[in-house]
């Protein structure tokens, strides 16, 4: 049977199955529709928790007759409070689209394209476990690629707990390097507490209840939109702020909701941000704002290891594009200055005024109160244990070096905001500890992630807005009497990664990782270099990827210079998808289709502050299932010993005896086991069934008076028995309640080396440096051959460099209320709200271009005019030495001097350019345009050219995959990029009037499905 996804025929061609079928996932040709499991007109509430984006909102699902007809915010939820927005408002109409991927499928015709022929769940596992045996036993393990991210629900750990069982490749998602890593992964090496996002997770105590003592007053939101991005949770959280009398700074390039509201808009350039922040500390050095901050004057000397000394003879390397700046490296060892000190003690050295002499460092504590006297600023001549004498700097005369260019007049210049605007955001920024900044996902979208990562985590350092009420910067905002701990909005879940008994994979499988010796900050989640992938997928060097299985959205709209991976698609022997309807990369690319759920039929242990959430299976329509079986099936089928399929690896992964670890569960044969597992991690422990949980959550683990109540600061003191704890030294006195038993706990942030941790927070990231260098694997790495540099460094974007001239407007991006990511396009209600892109323009380029608002405008960039091709940049790992390749010339391509071009014929395609939407907004940044990302899903119903799907509205064909990239984490250029812009037509073919999106609406069958909580 062959079938084209779409409306039209791929609906109506659909065999229906019921709820036990599906739950089964049995051969789909033996199904048999069940009976109904509830009576006619019976209506029942769920209560559970959305995915249509990251913020996992509480919503109760109203269904009828075994269908839901209505979804509303659940006001147990202490985040939303009952709030629900247009993203999940509009899982009803994403649930019952007549587009869904219904069935396994496989491709009956030529790529791109859109004919498929229906199989069952277990041909589609045994076809993909036979691609993956045939790839083991020509070329090696290593062929394998995992991907996730583009939104759609994902477990974003599942792709490399797949690998990481199967025992080598590699896994990537856009969202990684480009999205919320480098701040996930650098700002706790910063600041010994977490990344704050408000946006991803993080942030608890900005939700705390004012009755509490919540007091959040001075609060930077940069690079983030929390009334665009979670409007009923974040977006939530900072009107509350406001009306509690928090002042608020916005750095974005856009006059989003946020900045209508802000106390200070800064409308910065993209790309710019690390200027600002380099600005911003000249500005906090010069008038030593970092010793006026009320209530923690001595912070920058007590608790942050700006006092210790730089070692001036490390002789850092430096990216291409920071060889300019100055070269301090790492911080000076004791163990080069003290006899007594060895590896067992290593230490970081001050000198102390009092004493007149070089001190090793030390943590705090009551013994030592007041004892500890560090010199803040200037050089140092320390007599080393050999007898030489060597002058040091201290790290913030480091950092005072590193920012003395970046005088306020000049950073005005740079980013196009005004002086006195900018001082007066910073004035706001230090009037109060009680605050910080909440740094966005825009950061992540260029080549300086890591460096704007340190630079705000660096910023609340030296201004002491770190572990305290009303903080973002935070390790908990609660803690209640029962001792358990804070829990929030979270995009990972349990169980899924961790130490096994049985060895799945060695040192050199994850040497291997494509562009990791390179860029080790990836190993934050286990991911490899994008560019790196594609590189490999082309040339074949270091080795071949051959077998890709594709887990959530549009890979086409979400991958930076999406063009350029056309002519990867060929080079696979069999690649695989599995989402909740057809997509562009469907169409493309995949020889294999699995259903996945949406959110509304899937299960999730979601905690929210003091309440756990559970995400139910509400109802589960025909042979969609959670992504995990896509998985554990592909698993299962290569687990029998006696199979052609064998892996031994995969027969491990299905026994838990064998895996050896409670931490690390076993795939799972049936859903309802997987169901059941989910159901235990919601911390009820009377909870072990699925059935039992959806009578049992949500549930409050803590009342608001022990949640809150009980919230503990224990960044610089901790009380060992009663009474509570301050916030900094002054409280101790009154702390130390009942037995006195005071202790100071500190900030953990130094580099692995030091043993003798004097718990401060790292504004000067040593550690990072000590990363590049060393890894933070359990076995030591190659050296990555441009070091990371331990503060933020400012450098103009490439595309501004190299084409700013023809192309002379830059070009952002940003999140907006009706989608996430790649989803939702498919959506009538959202689409009639936000049918096309739309590029927001000045008046004043407007009337430059000839371009009026409402008009169509035609947008262009150096990928589209092929005049920035992706090539050769193989860096990989030598496969006998595990020693990184060389970067001299001779010795090949690399990221750094790349080789040929490798994509010019999937660049051609898109030569044409993409079309938005004008409007003309005073609400943009000087010279700057935005729009949003975008795809077509009309283009793959009957008759259409799928491909035009993702070529006439997408702006990641305008996006960078070229060098240069960030040597922390191998970021690529998606915000920042220049284009230029011209009137243009509507393009035939995009649907843009309400009545265009009537083919999309949910038509009612006579059985789609069982509803689990009802059988």
């Amino acid at each position: 049977m062959s079938l084209t996804m779409s409306r039209r025929s791929f609906m109506k061609a659909a065999a229906v199955t019921g709820a036990v079928g599906a739950l089964g996932l049995g051969s789909a040709h033996n199904l048999t529709q069940s009976d109904k499991a509830w009576a006619d007109d019976d209506v029942q509430e769920v209560r559970t928790s959305c995915r249509a984006c990251i913020a996992n909102c509480g919503v109760i699902a109203t269904v009828r007759n075994g269908r839901v007809i209505k979804l509303k915010g659940d006001p147990i939820d202490p985040m939303s409070k009952g709030r629900i927005c247009p993203k999940g408002l509009s899982g009803v109409q994403a649930l019952y689209h007549p587009n869904r991927n219904k069935y396994p499928m496989k491709r009956v015709g030529e790529k791109p394209g859109n004919k498929w022929e229906r199989i069952s769940w277990d041909e589609a596992a045994k076809t993909v476990a036979q691609a993956l045996i045939d790839m083991r036993d020509k070329t090696g393990k290593h062929g394998l690629l995992t991907s996730t991210g583009g939104g759609g629900n994902p477990q974003f750990f599942s792709p490399p707990r797949f690998r990481n069982f199967w025992g080598a490749g590699n896994v990537f998602e856009p969202g990684c390097a480009q999205c919320y890593l480098p701040r996930n992964y650098t700002m706790p090496l910063v600041n010994g507490l977490g990344d704050t996002s408000i946006a991803d997770s993080g942030c608890s105590e900005l939700y705390k209840p004012a009755r509490y003592g919540g007091i959040t007053e001075a609060y930077v939101i940069w690079g983030t939109g929390p009334a665009w991005h979670s409007p009923s949770t974040s977006g939530r959280c900072v009107a509350e702020l406001r009306a509690n009398g928090c002042k608020t700074v916005v750095v974005d390039p856009r006059f989003n909701a946020d900045a209508s509201k802000a106390d200070v808009w800064l409308p910065i350039k993209p790309g710019t941000d690390m200027a600002m922040m380099l600005g911003w500390m000249h500005y906090i050095i010069e008038n030593k704002l970092y010793e006026k901050i009320p209530g923690y004057e001595d912070f920058c000397e007590q608790w942050t290891n700006l006092p210790f000394l730089v070692d001036p003879r490390d002789n850092v390397s430096l990216p291409p594009v920071a060889e300019d700046i100055t070269k301090d490296g790492q911080l000076l060892r004791a163990s080069e200055v003290f006899s007594d000190v060895t590896a067992e003690n290593e230490g970081y050295v001050y000198f102390d005024t009092e004493k007149g002499e070089v001190t090793k460092a030390f943590a705090l504590g009551p013994d030592n109160d007041g004892t500890y006297h560090p010199q803040l600023f200037g050089t140092v001549d320390v007599t080393l244990k050999d007898g030489t004498t060597i002058t040091c700097k201290t790290a913030f005369q480091a950092y005072k070096d590193r920012c003395e260019a970046f005088d306020l007049d000049t950073v005005a210049k740079i980013t196009g905001c005004q002086k006195e605007k900018i001082i007066e955001a910073i004035e706001i920024y230090c009037s109060s500890p009680h605050g910080g900044i909440s740094l966005g996902v825009a950061t992540d979208m260029y080549p300086g992630s890591a460096q704007a990562a340190i630079g705000a985590a660096a910023l609340d350092c030296m201004t002491a807005h770190l572990w305290h009420p009303g903080c973002p910067a935070n390790k908990t905002g609660g803690q209640g009497s029962s001792g358990l701990s804070s829990a929030e909005s979270t995009i990972f879940p349990s169980g899924f990664i961790g130490e096994t008994a049985y060895k799945f994979m060695d040192d050199e499988a994850v040497l291997e990782r494509l562009g990791y010796a390179e860029h080790k900050g990836l190993g934050g989640w286990m991911h490899s270099h994008i560019p790196t992938i594609l590189s490999a997928i082309l040339t074949g060097e270091p080795y071949q990827p051959k077998v890709w299985i594709e887990r959530s959205g549009n890979k086409m709209a979400a991958l930076g210079n999406s063009s350029s991976w056309v002519d990867a698609f060929p080079k696979f022997d069999l690649i695989v998808h599995g989402y909740m309807y057809p997509t562009s990369f469907t169409t493309e690319a995949a020889d294999i289709v699995f259903p996945v759920c949406e959110w509304l039929e899937n299960a999730f242990a979601q905690n929210r502050l003091n309440v756990n959430l559970m995400r139910k299976p509400v109802t589960n329509l025909f042979e969609a299932a959670d992504e995990i079986m896509m998985w554990g099936k592909i698993a299962e089928a290569m687990s029998d010993p006696s199979s052609d399929l064998y892996d031994a690896n995969m027969e491990a992964c299905m026994d838990s005896e064998k895996i050896g670890s409670p931490m690390v569960p076993a795939y799972w044969k049936t859903i309802n086991e997987y169901w059941d597992w989910v159901a235990q991690q919601g911390g009820d422990p009377s909870v072990t069934t699925m059935k039992q949980a959806m009578d049992v959550f949500p549930e409050e683990w803590a009342t608001d008076d022990e949640y809150w109540g009980g919230t503990v600061y224990d960044g610089y003191c901790k009380v060992n028995a009663g009474g509570g704890a301050g916030g900094k030294k002054g409280d101790l006195v009154a702390a130390a309640a009942d037995d006195g038993k005071v202790t100071y706990t500190g900030f953990s942030t130094c580099a692995s080396d030091i043993k003798d941790d004097p718990k401060k927070c790292g504004p000067y990231a040593d550690t990072m440096l000590y990363i590049g260098r060393h890894g933070k694997e359990k076995f030591e790495m190659p050296a990555a051959l441009v070091d990371y540099n331990p503060m933020p460094y400012y450098f103009e974007p490439e595309d501004q460099t190299d084409f700013g001239d023809e192309y002379p407007l830059r070009l952002t991006e940003g999140r907006i209320p009706y989608y996430h990511h790649g989803t939702l396009r498919n959506n009538p209600y959202l689409r009639e709200l936000y049918p096309a892109p739309e590029l927001w323009i000045s008046p004043e380029n407007a009337e430059k271009y000839g371009i009026k608002d409402g008009d169509w405008v035609n947008v262009k960039s150096p990928r589209t005019d092929g005049k920035d091709v992706f090539c050769d940049i193989t860096t990989g790992v030598d496969k006998k030495t595990t020693l990184a390749k060389s970067k001299n010339a001779a010795d090949g391509p690399s990221e750094f001097a790349p080789g040929e071009e490798l994509t010019a014929n999937g660049q051609s395609i898109v030569k044409d350019g993409i079309y938005g939407v004008a409007r003309v907004t005073k609400g943009i940044a000087e010279g700057s345009v935005y729009m949003e990302r975008f795809w077509n899903p009309e283009f793959l119903e009957d008759g259409s050219d799928g491909r035009k799907s993702w070529t006439t509205e997408n702006m990641n064909v305008l996006t960078k995959n070229t060098g240069y990239f960030n040597p922390e984490f191998g970021t690529y250029t998606l915000r920042g990029i220049h284009v230029k812009i011209e009137k243009a037509q509507k393009p035939e073919g995009v649907w843009y009037d309400p009545t265009d999106f009537e083919p999309w609406m949910p038509e009612p069958t006579d059985f789609t499905g069982g509803a689990f909580y009802q059988s």
